[in-house]
């Protein structure tokens, strides 16, 4: 099999916006896994991943989420919305005709496939047979929405005024923030940032009936202070396919800090969708024991 060098491919979007694309794998593979990372990182975070991955007839694809890393910003309004269609554009382009799909989202792709399995469900069991959700969330994650504390409603309210800023005088903004710690060069500008930051706490997906007919795995950090682990445990009762992974005190960078838990997650998910798909199974089988080795140790008591 031909393997596809690892360089950038651009996909255009209506919207003006062109996004970087990573291909690695056979020209003509049986299953194309594709990797969707969180708000501010770049496809580098899954260079360790892809380095791990044995899967020689797998098409591995990896891109940059739209104003970050290597893809352009276009003129739509930041939201999940969007960045589920540029998912969906991303399936449409590297996994032509029947050629099945699994879908791994960390953080804000995670949110994306969430996103997308809402708007477009007749995806889901025939084109995407599996996905893999890493330290994300389905919503919740604005601080100063009714319901939470005074004092957390507080620290809400100033990571908003913060992205305002951040908005309005970009320039102010990246000179405070580098008093406090140098801005990585490969983080988006901060006001693209800031805008991402607000459509992810505009993020909010209750209706998820679509991943019913999956095998689904959730993986999060038992110490992820980002997202913390509540949120991927009311997903995984909200999904009754799916089986939720802890990584002992595990943080949110999971792809780059827990990599070999990310590995053991990304083949359990696409060895759980290939089954379903050729060997006609239930999702809601009982799946095979994956808590011993160097894989995340597997969680079946519900969130207290």
């Amino acid at each position: 099999m031909p393997e596809i060098p690892c360089t950038p491919v651009g996909l255009p979007r209506p919207d003006g916006a062109r996004l970087a694309l990573y291909l690695r794998g056979p020209r003509d593979p049986d299953l194309v896994l594709i990797l969707a990372h969180g708000w501010q990182a770049t496809s580098g975070i899954w260079d360790k991943t892809v380095e791990q991955l044995v899967r020689p007839t797998t098409l591995v694809v990896r891109y940059d989420q739209r104003g970050h890393g290597r893809s352009t910003t276009g003129t739509a309004r930041p939201a999940m919305s969007l960045l589920a269609d540029d998912l969906q554009a991303v399936i449409a382009a590297t996994a032509p005709g029947d050629v099945p799909v699994v879908l791994v989202g960390h953080s804000m792709g995670g949110a994306a496939a969430l996103t997308l399995a809402a708007a477009h469900p007749g995806l889901f069991g025939d084109k995407v047979i599996a996905m893999l959700l890493a330290a994300s969330s389905g919503g919740g994650l604005d601080l100063a929405a009714a319901g939470y504390p005074l004092r957390t409603r507080l620290i809400g309210l100033l990571r908003h005024a913060m992205a305002s800023m951040c908005i309005r005088a970009p320039g102010m903004a990246l000179r405070l923030h580098n008093l406090w710690q140098p801005r990585l060069s490969t983080q988006p500008p901060m006001d693209v940032a800031a805008r991402w930051f607000k459509a992810l706490m505009r993020h909010d997906v209750t209706e998820l009936e679509a991943l019913r007919r999956i095998p689904v795995h959730i993986l999060v950090g038992e110490d992820d202070p980002t997202i913390p682990p509540a949120h991927s445990h009311r997903l995984a009762e909200q999904i009754p396919t799916a089986r939720l992974h802890v990584v002992p005190r595990g943080c949110h960078r999971l792809p780059t800090r827990h990599s070999s838990h990310v590995v053991s997650a990304i083949e359990l998910t696409c060895s759980d969708g290939l089954r379903q798909l050729h060997d006609g199974l239930s999702p809601l089988a009982e799946p095979a024991d994956i808590a011993t080795g160097p894989g995340p140790a597997e969680v079946h008591t519900p969130l207290a």
